[in-house]
């Protein structure tokens, strides 16, 4: 069957543009810089894979995690 006769004209996923790494990984491509991802750290927005500043910029969210400024390592403490 042709895609006509189904009623399909398009792969559900056709809008994502791929990018190809050096080593031959594919993964998506930010729907708003083109910057190459990984699906493993590429986030969704609506059907749209965007990087992480993107993603914040889009949604307001960010993260919540604090990373402290520690002189001192808890481990390297001499009680």
């Amino acid at each position: 069957m042709t895609p006509q006769q189904t009623g399909r004209n398009a792969m559900p996923h056709e809008h994502v543009q791929l990018a190809q790494a050096p080593n031959g990984e594919l993964g998506p491509r930010c729907h708003k810089c083109g910057m190459r991802l990984t699906f493993g750290n590429a986030m969704v927005v609506d059907q749209y894979y965007m990087c992480w500043e993107h993603y914040v910029e889009a949604t307001g969210a960010d993260t919540v995690t604090v990373v402290a400024d520690a002189d001192e390592r808890f481990w390297m403490k001499q009680d």
